[in-house]
């Protein structure tokens, strides 16, 4: 699983407080959905959703979901195939982000979506709807019951005509242990923590708004967990070993006002480890991941994801885009590469990487894949690490 993937399967933000005494504070499959208000909604007939009268008698797909994020932008294909399928039926997709409404209209130019879209939703949304990583997936009745936790992928015509006629199986998803951990609520005794020690074994996390732990993690994927979604690491001499090492990470924040976790998981590594650790956004000179002219040639769009396969050198898929291609090629050209391909996939195909040369890199991917490295400046997030 790359970095980027790892962040979007356990991003989790902000907590919420039960609204009335009619609906749940957290939603459960089986009953009422909580509250759900929407400041800004694109693409649909209302400019805002003020709670679920609004959509009474209609399913719902709500898409927890983000630009940066890369299994999201993936599936929007789709989603949109499915919400062209069932436009004339009651069921309603919302795909819901706490992006500002500026930088998902600038997406939007370039990435159709079918559905409604929802930017600058509150924190309180992906706390009620136990968002613990993007892409997220609710499915509520017509009655207006949560009906499952799932994922975009797993979303086809057949689940949501169970959905519409009342059938689909209840089901608390993949993070039904998560579930019943947050249902028992946090310990108010502990009011800041941080944690962190030598381990090994299998890297595994758990993300909250006012808790993070990970077993036998690297402090580079902690990065991407806890800082954002990182373009480039800047090693300081002697830090290499530290960043690579696995550890076990606890972080507790305050559970009120911003996330606290990367403050104190910065001030926590600068006095265990030594390190001093900066994030911030930068201009630089990066490669760009672009379609060459006469277009694509080997990679053959699908219609349905598949997993990416990578052993080191090649790198397979039967379904995905162009980004897991830019990340690997980043790796080896040491420098960003973004994937501005515009092309909507998922796409099968495969590339062997023979060399660290961009220049041969670009001639490889022009004879193979259709596709070219271009050099451009742009904005990146690059995280400092100095002892």
């Amino acid at each position: 699983m790359t970095r980027r993937a790892c962040l979007a399967a356990l991003l989790l933000l902000a907590a919420c407080g039960k609204p009335s005494g009619e609906r749940p504070r957290l939603a459960k499959a089986g009953l009422p959905a909580p509250e759900l208000r929407l400041p800004v909604l694109l693409n649909a007939p209302l400019p805002q959703l003020a709670g679920w009268q609004q959509l009474k008698g209609r399913a719902v797909v709500l898409e927890f979901w983000a630009s940066w994020c890369e299994p999201c932008v993936d599936n929007i294909p789709h989603l949109n195939e499915l919400a062209a399928k069932f436009r004339d039926k009651p069921v309603v997709f919302i795909s819901i982000t706490d992006e500002s409404q500026a930088a998902v209209t600038a997406f939007l130019k370039e990435h159709r979506m079918e559905g409604w879209v929802a930017p600058a939703a509150a924190p309180e949304v992906f706390k009620a709807f136990r968002v613990y990583g993007r892409p997220h997936t609710v499915l509520i009745d017509r009655d207006g019951k949560v009906a499952a936790f799932t994922s975009p992928g797993q979303v086809n015509a057949g689940t949501l005509e169970e959905l519409l006629a009342g059938r689909l199986r209840r089901d608390e998803g993949k993070d039904a242990d998560m579930h019943a951990d947050e249902d028992k609520g946090p310990d108010p005794s502990v009011l800041a923590e941080f944690y962190l020690a030598r381990s090994s074994g299998t890297a595994t996390a758990r993300y909250r708004q006012d808790h993070f732990s990970a077993r036998a993690m690297t402090l580079r994927m902690a990065f991407n967990f806890i800082l954002g979604s990182v373009d480039r690491l800047d090693l300081g001499p002697g830090t290499k070993e530290l960043v690579d090492a696995s550890y076990d990470i606890r972080l507790a924040a305050p559970t009120t006002g911003p996330d606290r976790k990367p403050e104190i998981f910065m001030k926590g590594l600068a006095f265990a480890a030594g390190l001093k650790v900066s994030s911030e956004q930068r201009e630089e000179e990066v490669y760009a991941l672009k379609t060459a002219p006469g277009g694509l040639r080997s990679p053959r769009r699908r219609t349905q994801q598949a997993p990416v396969a990578f052993d080191g050198v090649t790198l397979k898929t039967a379904g995905a885009s162009f980004a897991a291609l830019a990340l690997q090629l980043g790796e080896r050209l040491g420098r960003p590469v973004l994937d501005e391909t515009r092309e909507e996939g998922p796409f099968e195909y495969f590339f062997t990487f023979e060399t660290r040369d961009p220049k041969v890199a670009d001639a490889q991917l022009r004879r193979e894949l259709g596709l070219r490295l271009d050099r451009v400046r742009r904005k990146v997030r690059v995280v400092t690490v100095r002892k």
